[in-house]
C-alpha cells in the first residue's frame, strides 16, 4: 500500500487490517506485534518513531500506525517500507508482511525549498509570485508592452534614474529632499510653491536672487556669529569648551543618587513613595568588628545601640562568605557591640563582614522546642510529661501484673513512671504517675 510522498519530520498515519487465515475475517494481530521500517534497498531496519495500535478504536483486526520521521534515519529522497517483524494472526506468523510504503520528498513533482510551504494559486489558476525569490533577478526585463497603472506608487529609487525622455506629467505628493545639486536649468516655470522656500546662511548671505523675491512679511536676516552664540546661551566662541563644561552621564547619575532624600518627600511624589517603602522595610545596618575571637554564635560588631535593643530579632549577612545566611539574635550587648546568636552559623564571620538586622521578633529553635514541650495541656501536666507517661505505658518494662499492684518503668529503668492498684479482673482502682 503506497501512502504517498511526505515532507521530512512529518508524522505519517495509516491503517491496515489483519485477517484470520482460516476464515478471511478480520482478526487481532497478536504475539507482541512490532513493525520495522526498511529504507531503500538497505537490510538495516529501524523501529525509531514507529507506534503500532492493534484493534484500534476497539475494532478487531484494525491496526493503526504512526511513523514520526523527525529522526535522522528518515532522510529526504528515500523510499521506506513498513514491515511486520513480530506478530501472529490466529497463531500464524505474519512476519515479513509489508503493510505500507511511503517516500520523503522523493516522488512529488513539486517540492518547496522549505518543508511545509504551499503554493499560492488563485481561483483562476494563476500562481502567486514571490519577487524576492525570482530566478536571475538582476537580468534586464523588457516591459515595453506593459503599462504600469497610474495608481501604483514607487516607494523609493535607490539607484540613479538614467533619463526620462518624456515629460513627467505631475508630481502629486511632495518631493522629500534633493541630496545632490540640480546640474541643469529648469526650462519651464515653477507654477507655484505652496510652502515657504528655506535655505541656509551660505546660500543667501551676499547672493543676489533674480526672479524669486523673498517673502518679506516674516523674513529675518541671519544672525552673525556673536548673535548666534548669544541666542543659544554660549559664553564663548569655543563650542568644545562649552560642551566640556556640561556634566557627564556619570556625574548626573551621581548627583541623583547622592541627593538627600529628605528634600523629596512631597505627598504623591516618587520621592515620597521611596521614603514610605524605606520606612516600611526598615533595617539596622552593621558589620563585624575586629578584636576578640569570633565564633559561629558570638562576635563583636560596630553597633552602639543600648543593650537588649536587638534581642530576638533576625541578623542577615549581606557580604562575605556568609552572605545570605541568617540566624536569630539571642542577646545583644552594647559592650563591644557583642551579638550572641540563638542558632549557630555555618562558619565564624570575619571582620568587616556586613549584615542587616530585621526588626521581626524571632526565637531560636531550641527555645521554641522547649516552649512547646513545656506547655501545659491538662491541669498542671505538660506535653513533655504526657509523652513520658505515654512512652512508659506503651513500651516500658512492667512488673506485678499477676498481683494487685502493677508498676511500669521509665526508659532508663530508674523509676516507676506509672503505679496502678488493680482488682482481680485487672481494673485500675488507683493510679500514681511520675512524669518528672
Amino acid at each position: 500500500m503506497s501512502l504517498g510522498d511526505f515532507d521530512t519530520s512529518s508524522v505519517v498515519y495509516f491503517k491496515f487490517t489483519t485477517f484470520r487465515p482460516s476464515t478471511g475475517a478480520p482478526f487481532t494481530l497478536a504475539g507482541t506485534p512490532a513493525l520495522s521500517v526498511y529504507k531503500d534497498n538497505s537490510t538495516t531496519q529501524s523501529t525509531t518513531g514507529v507506534t503500532l495500535t492493534v484493534d484500534f478504536d476497539g475494532v478487531t483486526g484494525l491496526n493503526h500506525v504512526a511513523v514520526d520521521t523527525s529522526d535522522a534515519f528518515y532522510a529526504a529522497g528515500s523510499f521506506f517500507d513498513v514491515v511486520i517483524t513480530t506478530g501472529t494472526v490466529d497463531s500464524v506468523s505474519a512476519v515479513g508482511v509489508v503493510v505500507g510504503r511511503f517516500t520523503l520528498r522523493k516522488t512529488a513533482c513539486l517540492k518547496p525549498t522549505t518543508s511545509g510551504r504551499t503554493l499560492d494559486v488563485s481561483s483562476g489558476g494563476e500562481a502567486g509570485i514571490d519577487f524576492a525569490n525570482i530566478g536571475s533577478p538582476t537580468t534586464t526585463v523588457n516591459l515595453s508592452g506593459t503599462t504600469i497603472s497610474t495608481s501604483q506608487v514607487v516607494a523609493s529609487v535607490t539607484g540613479a534614474v538614467g533619463s526620462v525622455t518624456g515629460a513627467v506629467g505631475s508630481v502629486t505628493g511632495a518631493v522629500g529632499s534633493v541630496t545632490g545639486n540640480v546640474g541643469g536649468n529648469v526650462v519651464g516655470s515653477v507654477a507655484s510653491v505652496t510652502n515657504r522656500v528655506t535655505a541656509n546662511t551660505d546660500q543667501w548671505n551676499g547672493v543676489s536672487v533674480t526672479g524669486m523675491p523673498l517673502p518679506t512679511a516674516s523674513y529675518t536676516a541671519p544672525l552673525d556669529a556673536a548673535g548666534t552664540r548669544a541666542a543659544v546661551g554660549l559664553a564663548s566662541a569655543n563650542l568644545d569648551t562649552q560642551l566640556a563644561a556640561l556634566p557627564t552621564a556619570g556625574e548626573n547619575a551621581d548627583a541623583v543618587w547622592n541627593e538627600a532624600y529628605s528634600g523629596h518627600t512631597t505627598a504623591g511624589s516618587f520621592g515620597k513613595l521611596m521614603d514610605t517603602l524605606r520606612k516600611a522595610n526598615y533595617v539596622t545596618e552593621g558589620s563585624v568588628a575586629a578584636g576578640g575571637t569570633p565564633t559561629t554564635t558570638v562576635f563583636r560588631t560596630t553597633l552602639t545601640e543600648p543593650t537588649g535593643t536587638f534581642d530576638n530579632q533576625t541578623l542577615l549577612f549581606i557580604s562575605g562568605d556568609l552572605a545570605g545566611e541568617s540566624a536569630p539574635i539571642e542577646a545583644y550587648s552594647v559592650t563591644n557591640g557583642q551579638i550572641t546568636l540563638g542558632d549557630a552559623l555555618t562558619q565564624a564571620p570575619t571582620a568587616a563582614d556586613e549584615f542587616v538586622i530585621l526588626p521581626d521578633h524571632v526565637h531560636p529553635l531550641g527555645e521554641i522546642g522547649t516552649a512547646v514541650i513545656g506547655a501545659t495541656i491538662e491541669g498542671s501536666e505538660t506535653l513533655q510529661g504526657q509523652l513520658r507517661l505515654i512512652r512508659a505505658a506503651t513500651v516500658g518494662k512492667l512488673s506485678g501484673a499477676a498481683g494487685t499492684t502493677v508498676a511500669i518503668r521509665d526508659a532508663a529503668d530508674t523509676k516507676a513512671r506509672i503505679t496502678a492498684t488493680v482488682d482481680a479482673d485487672g481494673n485500675r482502682l488507683a493510679v500514681t504517675t511520675d512524669a518528672t
